[in-house]
């Protein structure tokens, strides 16, 4: 039998492991995670993004003491791009990182950011996200059942074609290329006098092997990450639009977190940024020199007549962004 000290002495030793424990994991001690989270990009696993998203991950991991694991998916792997953002707001998704480009569909005011031949550099861009405009985008996004935790960078976004060289908007006509489904994606090609083609990314291999498309509008960078350089040989360096990146976490996973581990994300999220738009810009240029040895031709186009010939839409999607949102972005970008 277990005489009284003995219970004694149990009962201490209990209290104190009691105690203990939270200290143990504070200093860096395993537990076992708290959170699972499935966190997806618009882009595969080759794609350079993935390893600033592990790096993220990690970051995570570390200020949560373990509590939250988050594991990193390529496009297609929890459905297609377009779904992602479904997959957000019913929580079946917990994180994502996606461009502008598919959150225009739905919240138009972001197709601001869209405007096409808008931003003269990446300093001007990333002004204006990281300023008042950027926050008042991100307030939009509640209502639809997601949270914008922070903005990246993808990469200007370019005109690859199988074969054809577009120096001057006239060379456009008639080309059929893939877009993103933002609306102003279709106008802006249209108005250039191009036939644009809205397919998930998965099938632009396809389509361009069949000459379905002869075109698609990407980042330099996203070339390789699907192997579309194998199939397209002309890069037009029309940097029509700034690309922005959002990483968003799901309204109701994040609602259902402790505000700790909320605030932990937050920070991890500060800290992913510098990250997310350094790395783009010097993988950006490390894919050019690759293409390159590839074979591939680099050009320049005229952005100034590139304008001019897309001044249309600015006037078609000023009401459908909102006027005064627009006027500033306008006036943002004439005093950087």
């Amino acid at each position: 039998m277990i005489n009284r000290r003995t219970l004694l002495k149990a009962g201490t030793f209990g209290a104190g492991q009691a105690i203990a424990l939270p200290y143990l994991a504070r200093e860096g001690f395993a537990q076992t995670p708290a959170y699972t989270l499935k966190l997806t990009m618009a882009d595969t696993r080759v794609h350079p993004l993935y390893q600033v998203l592990v790096r993220f991950a990690d970051n995570v991991k570390k200020k949560t003491n373990g509590a939250i694991d988050i594991q990193v998916y390529g496009t297609g792997e929890l459905g297609s791009q377009l779904n992602i953002l479904t997959g957000l707001q019913t929580g079946i998704i917990d994180l994502s990182a996606h461009t502008s480009g598919f959150i225009d569909t739905l919240i138009p005011q972001f197709q601001v950011m869209d405007l096409p031949f808008l931003f003269p550099d990446l300093a001007s861009a990333e002004k204006v996200l990281d300023g008042p405009t950027g926050k008042q985008l991100a307030d939009l996004m509640p209502s639809k059942g997601i949270y914008a935790l922070g903005y990246g960078y993808w990469g200007w976004r370019v005109t690859s074609t199988i074969d054809r060289k577009v120096p001057e908007p006239k060379d456009m006509q008639g080309l059929k290329i893939r877009v993103q489904p933002g609306p102003i994606f279709a106008a802006m090609y249209r108005a250039l006098g191009a036939n644009p083609i809205a397919i998930d990314f998965s099938e632009i291999y396809l389509a361009l092997s069949q000459h379905t498309i002869e075109a698609i509008e990407t980042p330099i960078i996203s070339l390789p990450a699907a192997k579309h350089y194998e199939v397209v040989k002309v890069i037009n360096l029309t940097n029509h639009v700034y690309n922005a990146g959002v990483l968003m976490v799901s309204k109701r996973k994040f609602d259902s977190l402790p505000k700790n581990l909320q605030e932990n994300l937050r920070e991890a999220t500060a800290e992913l940024t510098p990250d997310w738009r350094k790395t783009m810009v010097a993988k950006t240029a490390e894919t050019s020199d690759f293409l390159k040895q590839k074979g591939l031709s680099i050009l320049e186009v005229d952005r100034d007549a590139y304008r001019k010939q897309t001044h249309s839409v600015y006037d078609s999607f000023r009401s459908i962004i909102g006027a005064d949102l627009f006027d500033s972005v306008l006036k943002q970008v004439e005093k950087a």
